[in-house]
């Protein structure tokens, strides 16, 4: 029999546990962070927030400066072929801009398990996908070969 509820924190941690989706809490912010997305290049936070009306998936891609006419220009077609996200800019004067794509699963009326993994896993991989399609628009910030150092990133707004 399939068990329907609804996802609270701590239901939707225990099903990232046993399905074996890496994530972290960060003190800033009372989203779960998507590992698997959350380290590639790109990628500024990808979270799981627990709301009201159910369960939203949110993934920011930094964008350079220099790629926001073309990628406002392309968001519609982008909007068609990711039906399952929302995208949209994200400029402001405080960071860099950003692409922002999100997924929400209704839960307030109650959810199985399988529901929620294939929720996470569909957006998770229309994500990765929308993320290699900005990588080969050249549309995303990438870190200097050069720098030894590595990227001074300006760390993730909340």
């Amino acid at each position: 029999m399939l068990t329907v509820v609804t996802p609270d924190a701590e239901q939707v941690t225990r099903w990232l546990e046993q399905a074996n989706i890496q994530y972290y809490i960060c003190d800033q912010c009372h989203g779960l962070h998507l590992s698997e997305l959350q380290g590639r290049e790109g990628v500024v936070d990808a979270r799981l927030f627990v709301e009201e009306d159910g369960v939203l998936l949110s993934t920011e891609l930094e964008l350079r400066p220099a790629a926001i006419f073309v990628a406002q220009a392309d968001l519609s077609r982008l909007n068609v072929d990711y039906p399952s996200l929302k995208l949209f800019l994200d400029v402001n004067d405080d960071a860099m801009p950003r692409m922002v794509a999100c997924d929400l699963l209704f839960g307030r009326q109650g959810v199985t398990f399988d529901q929620f993994i294939y929720f996470v896993q569909a957006t998770l991989d229309a994500t990765v996908q929308l993320l290699e399609d900005c990588q080969q628009a050249d549309w995303l910030i990438w870190p200097d070969p050069d720098d030894e150092d590595g990227p001074a990133e300006p760390g993730a707004l909340h």
